[in-house]
């Protein structure tokens, strides 16, 4: 916000581990897919009538390491953790409890008026108006209004750095006389000398979640969060305390039976099975005929959920689940989705390209004689080059998945896009015998099939570079996440090109929570590259690289250090109209997509399998579901 919104030093933020676990591109789990995203309308499979009508109900299966077990929607410190985080968020919190703003719209991640709780904000120079719909109820009875937006805003100052989103020049730094106006209204006046309106609303207040009155107490009773900030430490730690109790103890929570959402809590057993009812408080869009039980299933792989999908026989059934790429037929060219499988005769298949991009960090910090390597942006176009996006999507993604070819996604196309890159090819294509002319011409010793040694250590043209001994090895470790199986395929496919080249990569498969904690816990020195998947762009829907790629952000995970990129940065954030945040942000993207901070890999779509007679309709790109929208076709 000021040229020190250095703001985009969101320095201290934490892991967002909502936006780190979108590994899975996408859609049921966006939930992490949010299910479906923009899901195209291109569907295959005609249309019938499924059992499951009869009792309106549907089944859908989480994403590979889905679990729903923390229903409090305000993450402090260690209970923002990563694996299920982007599940608990997409869906078990988001079905009980709205946010303040709605993101996806379609295909776009933009803001979605409809289906938010409040009216677009209005800003007046460093005041900002928020004023909620008054349709939006509790379920017991009580409306939405300004005073729980206040008790989250309270909450969130009194835990200050704890709370997971904390920001030394965003919320709630950057924010002072937060008030409920009237009933319905809040506003807020703003610090910070300027900023871009845009960015506060997309990646600021995208951020807050209305609280019910009854949930301001302590186990004591009731107290005054809600007014009063030095009380909510307190009523804190006793929402805590019911949120991370066992998960059976939820559906008769009088805490957690509260909600403003579409769905209601029936049961959540020990294994993650959720059930949720409908609510009929809720006041926000629904289908006219929209089911009422929704059952959410976790698995532990995605072959574990394909063959329950495929088999009749089973003692599950899934009405909404995801075929593997590997597993699906080759889309026919210039088609967005293909046919479906034989054995999924009774589904329906569309494709969601999911609002985020995939990649994975080097670590410039590391302590294990890598870091100056990593910092020569000869040696990250040369491996970079040694990466076949296309090869992967037509191999093990079926013809599935785009290409990523700098910070911000080029598909679903946005006006976020910087128009130099839209449409752009991938630049760096596999080329062998180009990484090793540039590995020679930069002073090593090129030894395909075994190792490469630097020969020329130290700085100056014609060697190494800085830092790097003469004698050192290309050799490194690369921490994936298991569980995707394109994912295995891609990075053997990365490890045998590279050996060719003479760089080792040893690869060391983990689950994808382990390779999150070793990327950002507290040992974040000991690895060299890390890949866990995607990152979705939530809740900061702004794609401007203050999350991922200032020097200062948490989320930062390679420790990425650029003066010139920060400088590019805090540009966008402190531009004063929308032109000139365009002109800003594209600037930014321009010089970061050469830059190569990451390694890019191709972001790959979730294949959503729908049951026949079933309609989720469009779903949004933004990671968000709304089965409260479903209906079996009448």
């Amino acid at each position: 916000m000021r040229a020190g919104l250095a703001a985009y030093r969101r320095a201290q933020r934490r892991l967002r581990g909502r936006a780190l676990a979108a590994w899975v591109a996408g859609a049921a789990l966006a939930a992490v897919l949010t299910a479906c995203g923009p899901a195209s309308s291109a569907v295959s499979g005609s249309s019938g009538r499924s059992t499951g009508s009869a009792s309106n109900s549907v089944t859908y299966a989480m994403q590979p390491g889905g679990f729903a077990n923390y229903p409090f929607p305000f993450f402090a410190g260690k209970n923002y953790i990563g694996d299920d985080t982007v599940y608990n968020v997409n869906d078990f919190q988001y079905q009980l409890y709205r946010p303040l703003y709605w993101f996806g719209t379609g295909t776009t991640p933009y803001l979605n008026p409809a289906e938010s709780l409040a009216e677009k904000p209005l800003y007046s120079n460093h005041h900002v108006t928020i004023r909620l719909k008054q349709n939006y109820k509790w379920s017991n009875g009580e409306p939405v209004e300004a005073s729980n937006v206040v008790f989250f805003m309270n909450m969130m100052k009194a835990l200050g750095k704890n709370w997971i989103f904390w920001s030394q020049t965003g919320l709630p730094t950057d924010v002072t006389n937060v008030r409920a106006a009237s009933k319905f209204v809040v506003t807020f006046d703003i610090t910070t000398r300027q900023f871009s309106q845009s960015w506060f609303t997309n990646n600021m207040l995208s951020e807050i979640t209305p609280m019910p009155a009854y949930w301001d107490r302590t186990k004591n009773g009731p107290s005054h969060c809600s007014t009063t900030v030095s009380d909510c430490l307190a009523v804190y730690n006793y929402l805590n305390s019911q949120a991370i109790k066992p998960t059976t103890s939820f559906a008769t929570s009088p805490i957690w039976s509260i909600v403003d959402g579409p769905w209601k809590i029936q049961s959540l057993d020990s294994q993650g099975k959720l059930v949720l009812t409908y609510n009929t408080q809720y006041g926000g869009p629904v289908s006219p005929h929209h089911i009422t039980t929704f059952t959410e299933l976790p698995f532990t792989s995605e072959q574990a959920e394909y063959n329950v999908l495929q088999d009749p026989t089973s003692s599950q059934t899934i009405d909404v689940g995801y075929l593997p790429t590997v597993d699906a037929p080759v889309p026919p060219a210039g088609q967005l989705v293909g046919a479906n499988p034989s054995s999924l005769s009774n589904y329906q298949l569309s494709v969601l390209y999911v609002w985020q991009m995939t990649y994975f960090p080097y670590n410039f910090n590391n302590n294990t004689g890598q870091a100056p390597i990593f910092k020569q942006l000869y040696f990250r176009q040369a491996f970079q080059a040694l990466v076949d996006q296309e090869g992967v999507i037509d191999g093990p993604l079926h013809g599935y998945g785009k290409a990523t070819t700098g910070p911000v996604s080029t598909y679903p196309l946005t006006k976020y896009l910087a128009p130099q890159l839209a449409g752009h090819r991938d630049p760096w294509t596999l080329n062998i015998p180009r990484v090793q002319k540039t590995l020679q011409a930069h002073g090593w010793t090129v030894n395909p099939n075994g190792i490469d040694t630097c020969a020329k250590g130290g700085a100056g043209p014609g060697h190494c570079g800085a830092g790097i001994a003469a004698g050192t090895p290309l050799k490194f470790t690369l921490q994936y996440a298991l569980g995707r199986d394109w994912m295995e395929s891609a990075v053997r496919e990365l490890a045998s090109n590279a050996s060719l080249a003479g760089i080792q990569v040893r690869l060391d498969g983990k689950s994808f929570g382990d390779v999150v904690n070793s990327a950002f816990g507290l040992n974040g020195q000991g690895w060299q590259m890390a890949f866990w998947g995607s990152w979705t762009y939530a809740p900061d829907y702004l794609p401007t690289g203050d999350t991922l790629f200032a020097s200062a952000a948490a989320n930062n995970a390679g420790a990425y250090n650029d003066p010139h990129n920060d400088q590019l940065i805090t540009a966008s954030l402190d531009a004063r109209s929308p032109s000139e945040f365009d002109t800003a942000m594209y600037a930014w993207q321009n010089y970061l997509a050469g830059q190569l901070p990451v390694v890019y890999e191709p972001d790959a779509p979730t294949l959503i399998e729908t049951i026949k007679g079933l309609d989720i309709g469009p779903q949004n790109s933004a990671l968000d579901i709304t089965p409260e929208m479903w209906s079996y076709r009448q």
